[in-house]
């Protein structure tokens, strides 16, 4: 899946080895942002004719970043887990279709919390190293800043809005996305970064309705549709606020301690997320830990506004009232504020399993 790259290439840059997928979208995309990284295309039909197959066949470690059980169980490769985005879902369904992994490599101290509430960890062998897409994020500052907003186009002079929902069905792009670009003026640079599964593989009514905001971006100004193009922790490092569905990019975005605004719209809002956890058979206290991103910022649907241009501002003007939470979700969610997760892993894989 295209979200687990970051936490992938970041390990393969440390140990070498083939990058492997059967997806041509991701396929496509890993060959032009890592043309010097290696890579084998896995194919199911010709399985056993395909570089990929053969890859894993010969391979000591398979490291994935999703379980894929009926695809690894052939191989007699030690297999590693990473996982992609912060993680907020692991129950005990989940943690049962991980069993088939020699090694779970968690991203901080939630994702443990949850794993020994379901038992007392004897079942997995895992370790706690630290959330490795940090390893790609760039230092917040006014030069970093100011060069990648140049780089598109953008005022470097204006506070920078960045809008990053969940994948369809669960997040809020259609409820939210035309009418940012028509309430929020011009003051502000604004970035409308749909999920991935919604910009990778867009069917034509899609690439229609994505074309028309496209054009409304560029009759706006100081605005971006981002179809991947940004890589995620460069559009965080440029927010000056960051709206979003408590998601993990706005867990992410805790890094740097950006303010953030919460649509709470639709599928997104507190009632139904709570509802679809209940529905999975989480843990209450499970649940708690992952709705403690609402207290991190305002909630657009809980406040009254009428207006995201009013909602913008009000949370800009209120972000100090929210740095302790903010700080306190980061520490509660990943612990340590490094980016050496990678290296940990790294290390791990060497000593125990090369």
């Amino acid at each position: 899946m295209y979200q687990a790259i970051p936490s992938l290439v970041a390990i393969q840059r440390e140990l070498g080895g083939l990058f492997v997928s059967g997806r041509r979208s991701t396929a496509h995309y890993f060959k032009n942002e890592y043309p010097e990284l290696g890579f084998a295309r896995f194919s199911k039909r010709f399985k056993r004719f395909s570089a990929g197959h053969k890859a894993m066949l010969n391979a000591d470690c398979i490291i994935t970043g999703s379980p894929y059980p009926s695809l690894l169980t052939p191989y007699s490769a030690k297999k590693m887990m990473v996982f992609h985005g912060t993680y907020a879902g692991l129950s005990a369904e989940v943690l049962e279709g991980l069993r088939h992994f020699d090694h779970l490599f968690l991203i901080g101290e939630r994702m443990e919390r949850m794993l020994l509430r379901h038992q007392k960890g004897e079942e997995f062998c895992y370790t706690k190293t630290g959330f490795i897409p940090f390893s790609h994020f760039l230092e917040k500052n006014e030069l970093n800043r100011r060069a990648m907003l140049e780089a598109l186009g953008m005022d470097p002079s204006l506070k920078t809005v960045v809008y990053c929902p969940s994948r369809k069905g669960v997040g809020s792009w259609e409820l939210c996305a035309e009418q940012l670009l028509k309430d929020i003026s011009a003051e502000y640079n604004l970035i409308l970064r749909p999920h991935p599964s919604q910009s990778m593989n867009l069917r034509w009514h899609e690439k229609s309705a994505m074309k028309a905001l496209k054009v409304a971006a560029k009759e706006r100004g100081n605005a971006i549709i981002d179809l991947v193009d940004i890589a995620l922790p460069d559009a965080l490092m440029v927010a000056d606020l960051l709206v979003s569905d408590a998601n993990s990019p706005s867990e992410e975005a805790l890094f740097y301690g950006t303010p953030q605004l919460l649509t709470g719209l639709g599928n997104s809002s507190l009632g139904q997320i709570e509802k679809s956890l209940v529905a999975r058979n989480m843990l209450e206290d499970d649940i708690k830990d992952v709705l403690q991103v609402f207290s991190c910022g305002p909630v657009y649907s809980q406040e009254g506004y009428d207006h995201w241009q009013g909602a913008v501002s009000d949370a800009l003007l209120r972000e100090t009232d929210y740095e302790e939470k903010r700080e306190s979700c980061f520490s509660s969610i990943f612990g340590q504020r490094d980016k050496k997760a990678s290296q940990r892993v790294a290390d791990i894989i060497r000593t125990a399993y090369l």
